[in-house]
């Protein structure tokens, strides 16, 4: 109670000074140092946060997760599905930061073409590197020949008819095509500015160039500041004067009771505050905690692996101990638990989709069904037990203390010892990218308001796919999807979300609310679960 009342005093202030404002840029807190600002390949949220407001795309979210234009001022389909052709804006230009290159081509001024988009797709299907969201788009035509190596980039079904029209055509229908277009890595990339940085991309300020609402004046490890970019023409103009990034400072609810900042992602404590000084709080369910078992954790050898979390009835064992019941009451306010993999931030038909799916999962508390899962998975692998397990757990919220219950329902149902390895978020997030974790809790959150932007992290080549997962069965329930609409497209979904909770492919242990404010003085921020719908270009500060 002590802790609110000095959140409340500490507001109090905030609104005080908020009162005096004169405007200029909206600050805002981001929580680790940006290194990469690539949009086809960074796969930091941070990042592609900022890359959302300096980039623009054929399409962009609106708050409803609703598609809008963007660079695409209008767009086709044939009767087919198969080809979709995208009108362009001429006025769009590419601007920098006042750092002119000298070499590759490019100057201030110069126009966004339909070529920057196909450049941009192409790189994705780099065989030596492809993007970790090529995924995305694996129904473009040839898309997934090219991954597979039979074919050369160039193949890859996107052209462009002229400097102002884009053409791409699908192997399949995808009715979410449009809002993965809208999404950080679908930015568009100029190719002659691409070169000139010899392998340097996004890397640093002058290995950048910009097309959205804002430019990126400066960029240093505390701070990255945005300013409204003057060569952005739209229908729709930005009212933000510009957006200061601070990273890595302390406390972002804290920092914003302060007055130190103008609109802040804050933790529960601090939304309470917020609310009882009567600001605006908007929460968001739109995150999933899981348990991720990775599938290429090897107990064999090189010449002879063996991967014991792609054996079903071995991840059922370890899915049918976990007992929310149990780590329930030590979760933070901020979480609940959860048996379901997609949030109820996810609406469809206008509705939350687990109002229309429901909450029920196939798997159940159940040590004894545990055990006989181990039993008959030991024995396809011609084991007698599984060795130690070690679970990699981020130290924040009591996140420690729940895990200790699902090391305890491991340990005593399945007579495995498993410990526990308390690490940052930071830390957490790059051990998980780099496979280097037996067991992991790790947040899950979309790109898009879609169920198929969760099922991506469990998709056979994703790079996203932080467990490995390689299951034909599932790649075959999202493809099938991708083809439908309305109730057909719900219950594709359902049967996806079904198999993969049967499968033990993911583990769901509860659902996160995320907490957004903006001082008194400051509005027009579009706060979103969806990083492709978050944006600053609306903000305004008194």
């Amino acid at each position: 109670m002590k802790k609110l009342l000095s959140l409340v005093l500490a507001l109090a202030v905030l609104l005080g000074l908020a009162a005096c404002s004169s405007g200029g840029a909206i600050r805002y807190d981001l929580s680790a140092p940006i290194t990469n600002l690539d949009p086809q390949f960074t796969t930091d949220p941070s990042a592609r946060l900022v890359i959302s407001q300096v980039f623009e795309g054929l399409f962009r979210l609106g708050p409803e997760g609703e598609v809008l234009p963007a660079l695409a001022q209008e767009y086709t389909v044939s009767q087919d599905g198969l080809t979709y052709t995208f009108h362009l804006r001429q006025d769009a230009q590419w601007s920098g930061n006042g750092v002119r290159v000298s070499s590759g081509g490019w100057e201030a001024g110069e126009p966004v073409t339909a070529h920057d988009f196909v450049f941009a797709l192409r790189r994705m299907f780099d065989p030596t590197a492809p993007s970790p969201f090529a995924g995305e788009f694996r129904r473009v035509a040839n898309a997934q020949r090219i991954l597979a190596g039979e074919l050369d980039p160039q193949s890859l079904g996107v052209a462009a008819l002229d400097d102002d029209t884009l053409q791409i055509r699908l192997d399949q229908p995808d009715s979410l095509l449009l809002q993965r277009l809208a999404a950080s890595y679908a930015m568009p990339c100029c190719q002659a500015f691409f070169r000139s940085t010899t392998a340097r991309y996004g890397l640093a300020l002058e290995n950048l160039i910009f097309n959205g609402p804002f430019y990126l004046r400066s960029w240093t490890e505390s701070l990255l500041s945005l300013r409204q970019n003057s060569v952005y023409v739209s229908p729709d103009p930005p009212q933000a004067f510009g957006v200061d990034f601070y990273i890595a400072q302390g406390d972002a609810g804290e920092r914003f009771l302060a007055g130190r900042t103008d609109a802040a992602q804050l933790g529960f404590s601090a939304a309470q505050a917020a609310q009882q000084a009567g600001v605006s709080v908007t929460s968001f369910e739109g995150t999933t905690w899981v348990l991720l078992l990775n599938h290429r954790w090897n107990l064999g050898s090189q010449e002879e692996p063996l991967y014991p979390f792609t054996e079903a009835d071995i991840r059922l064992a370890i899915a049918h101990t976990v007992d929310r019941s149990q780590f329930s009451p030590v979760l933070p306010a901020n979480l609940r638990p959860a048996a379901t993999l997609v949030p109820p931030a996810v609406f469809y038909l206008g509705w939350p989709y687990r109002t229309l799916a429901g909450d029920s999962s196939p798997v159940v508390t159940s040590w004894e069904l545990a055990k006989r899962y181990q039993v008959t998975g030991l024995e396809d692998l011609g084991l007698e037990r599984l060795p130690t397990l070690t679970l990699l757990v981020p130290e924040e919220w009591n996140l420690p203390q729940a895990a200790g219950y699902l090391q305890q329902g491991i340990t005593q149902a399945l007579s495995v010892y498993c410990g526990l390895e308390v690490v940052d978020r930071q830390e957490l997030e790059d051990r998980v990218a780099a496979g280097d974790y037996q067991l992991a809790l790790y947040p899950l959150s979309g790109d898009y308001p879609s169920p198929q932007a969760f099922f991506s992290y469990f998709l056979s080549g994703g790079g996203s796919n932080y467990q490995g997962c390689a299951d034909p069965e599932f790649d075959a329930l999202v493809d099938e999807a991708y083809a439908y609409s309305g109730r057909e497209l719900l219950a594709a979904w359902q049967r996806a979300e079904e198999y993969l909770l049967a499968q033990g492919l993911a583990i769901p242990l509860c659902f996160e609310t995320s907490y957004y404010a903006a001082a008194q003085g400051v509005g027009g921020i579009q706060f979103s679960p969806f990083l492709s719908a978050f944006s600053f270009r609306d903000g305004r500060k008194e």
